[in-house]
């Protein structure tokens, strides 16, 4: 693949054209929010992210919306992890739970993976699309996050690095947070139990 220009629609558009394309289809958020391809997303994070969009705005309007429900649970997880990494702010090092996972030193697989070459399509398209466009779907951010610390048994904290260089919506409190609960040591213990495909 050929490294090509930032196209990342969210990062292009203002909040407020995003605001009016997702109203148009919100009401099928969550049914399809999690299907890469429909691009049923707010695309809205880089702006939370800078400050472009205060997210009490983005409530606000989320509450005027016949649909918003699912949505506002989404960003109740954003604040969630900014309350966790508050009041636990040892997240950042360690997992919220003390959890002992005997991690490999593989850092040929760890190459691979940064390099969308795992030979697994859906994570080396995901992996891919953060190269060049410096996002990633959520739902294929799980599943290349999975991959790497339920298969290739790759530290966390060596991918949450990696997404707080490539992401352009890094924020570190929800990068942590969601790493955390991939792996099954954060507010969620589920680390053998939880498994994307």
């Amino acid at each position: 693949y050929k490294k090509e220009e930032i196209k990342f629609e969210g990062a292009l558009k203002k909040p407020q054209e995003l605001l009016e394309r997702f109203e148009r289809v919100i009401k099928n958020y969550e049914k399809e929010r999690d299907i890469p391809y429909l691009n049923s997303t707010s695309l809205l994070s880089p702006h939370l992210r800078f400050g472009t969009i205060s997210i009490r705005d983005v409530l606000r309007w989320a509450l005027r919306q016949n649909d918003g429900r699912k949505f506002i649970e989404e960003l109740i997880w954003r604040e969630f992890f900014n309350y966790l990494i508050f009041h636990f702010p040892d997240m950042e090092k360690n997992g919220l739970r003390q959890v002992k996972i005997n991690w490999k030193e593989d850092e040929k697989a760890f190459e691979r993976w940064k390099e969308g070459k795992t030979g697994i399509p859906l994570v080396d398209a995901g992996i891919r699309q953060l190269l060049v466009e410096g996002f990633i779907h959520n739902r294929v951010r799980m599943v290349v996050s999975d991959y790497l610390v339920k298969n290739l048994k790759v530290n966390w904290k060596l991918g949450e690095s990696f997404f707080a260089e490539k992401l352009l919506d890094y924020e570190k409190t929800s990068n942590i947070g969601n790493w955390q609960w991939i792996t099954g040591i954060g507010a969620d213990p589920k680390f053998l139990v939880r498994k994307f495909n």
